[in-house]
């Protein structure tokens, strides 16, 4: 005579406590997530006995007494990307520190004026020579000879 396999314990992978999707947000199928375990002789009964004195907010409400929902419906439609604009004439660089547009709105920070590079020419124009000797060499990489042409471009 033959008997079924034996089929209890051991690792079942489509068990639920297996499934990484399986998450419950109150802690649990049937948990309430208030029950203090695993504590020191004694203190689980102290610690659940204070929990239950400070009862948990209901999960649907919020201070005010109405729901995140309703605050929602109050609130203007959102305006869709595909949209015409709201405001044809001002220029989409209204705002920022550079570009055409009003780039002075009261309120947020002014770009800082450009470096004064009388200085930096000056002393790279005394490396030209230097410069432009390194950027003819044939083992002179064609990045490093791209960065010495802007420089040298630049005074």
């Amino acid at each position: 005579m033959t008997t079924a396999p034996e089929n209890r314990g051991g690792m079942r992978p489509t068990a639920p406590q297996n499934n990484p999707a399986n998450v419950s947000g109150t802690g649990g199928a049937g948990q309430s997530g208030r029950v203090a375990q695993g504590y020191a002789y004694g203190m689980n009964k102290q610690i659940n006995e204070q929990a239950a004195g400070a009862p948990l907010a209901n999960a649907g409400t919020s201070s005010t007494g109405s729901s995140p929902m309703g605050a929602m419906s109050s609130m203007p439609p959102a305006t869709t990307i595909t949209a015409p604009s709201e405001l044809p004439d001002q220029s989409i660089m209204d705002g920022a520190p550079i570009g055409a547009g009003n780039n002075s709105i009261p309120g947020l920070p002014q770009p800082a004026p450009g470096p004064d590079n009388t200085q930096f020419n000056a002393t790279l124009q005394a490396y030209y020579p230097v410069l432009s000797y390194i950027a003819s060499r044939p083992e002179t990489s064609t990045e490093t000879r791209n960065v010495l042409s802007a420089l040298m471009n630049g005074i």
